[in-house]
C-alpha cells in the first residue's frame, strides 16, 4: 500500500484494522505521522461532538413545546442539525494530512478514486434541487479562507466537506448552463502541470489547475468545454489574504 492509498484509508475508515492497514501503520517513517495525525484529528473530533447536555435542558424543551405553535418546535431539530456542522467543520479544519508535493500520477489517481467513491451518487442527489443554503455555503468554504461570487453561488446545489490528497478539502455541485457540474476544491494540493485533462470513467472529464491558494478538480460530461468552465469558475472563487491552510 503506497501512502497516499494510506492517508484515504485513515479518512474513509479511521478503524480499519486490515492487515493492509496494520503493515501500513508499521513502516514507520510517513506512515506513523500519518497514523499519528489522524488519531489526532479522530480525538479533536470527538472532542468537538462530544457536547455535554445542559442540566435542565428536558425541561426547558418541553416548557418550549407548550408554549410554542408545532411550526417552531419544528425548527429546534434544525437549530441542533446546525450546531453538529459547525462543531464537524471546526474539527475537520484543524486537519492537514501530512503537507508535500503531489505527483501528477498521485493527483490523477486520487481525483479518480474520488470520483468513484461518491461522485455520481452525490450529483444524483443534488438533481432538481433548488439553491442550497448560502449561508452553509459559505460556512464550509469560509473554513477554507474561500468565498464565491453571487453568481456563482446562485448555482451552488449542494456543499460538503470531503479528503483530499493533502487533507481536507469541499465537494461542490453546480448547475451551470453547461449542465450539472462537480467541482472538488484541494486547498492543500499544487497541481504539477496545470491545467490537466483528466479522463474518468462513466464519459465524464475533470480538469485540475491551480487557484491562488490550492487547486480546483472541475467534472462534467465530455464534450464540455472544461478549460474555459474551470477557468470560469475558478475567476469567481476570493480568497482571504494572509490565511494559512
Amino acid at each position: 500500500m503506497n501512502l497516499l492509498e494510506f492517508k484515504r484509508r485513515l479518512m474513509t475508515e479511521p478503524a480499519d484494522s486490515s492487515p493492509e492497514m496494520r503493515d501500513a501503520r508499521a513502516a514507520g517513517d510517513d506512515f506513523a505521522a500519518a497514523a499519528a495525525e489522524s488519531e489526532r484529528f479522530e480525538a479533536l473530533l470527538h472532542d468537538a461532538l462530544n457536547v455535554p447536555v445542559p442540566h435542565g435542558l428536558a425541561d426547558s424543551i418541553i416548557l418550549r413545546q407548550s408554549f410554542e405553535s408545532k411550526s417552531e418546535t419544528a425548527r429546534w431539530p434544525q437549530f441542533v442539525a446546525l450546531a453538529a456542522v459547525l462543531a464537524l467543520a471546526v474539527a475537520v479544519t484543524t486537519f492537514t494530512m501530512l503537507p508535500g508535493k503531489t505527483s501528477m500520477g498521485d493527483l490523477q489517481e486520487h481525483i479518480s478514486w474520488h470520483w468513484q467513491h461518491d461522485g455520481p451518487q452525490v450529483l444524483a442527489a443534488s438533481a432538481g434541487r433548488l439553491r442550497a443554503d448560502p449561508d452553509q455555503v459559505q460556512q464550509v468554504l469560509a473554513e477554507f479562507g474561500v468565498q464565491v461570487e453571487p453568481e456563482l453561488l446562485e448555482q451552488v446545489r449542494m456543499t460538503k466537506f470531503c479528503p483530499t490528497p493533502d487533507g481536507a478539502g469541499a465537494h461542490i455541485v453546480l448547475a451551470t448552463a453547461s449542465g450539472p457540474v462537480t467541482l472538488y476544491y484541494m486547498p492543500r494540493t499544487r497541481v504539477p502541470s496545470s491545467p490537466a485533462n483528466i479522463p474518468l470513467e462513466g464519459d465524464m472529464e475533470a480538469v485540475a489547475l491551480n487557484v491562488e491558494r490550492g487547486s480546483l478538480a472541475v467534472i462534467a460530461e465530455s464534450g464540455v468545454d472544461m478549460p474555459k468552465l474551470a477557468r470560469e469558475i475558478a475567476r469567481q472563487l476570493a480568497f482571504a489574504p494572509g490565511m494559512t491552510i
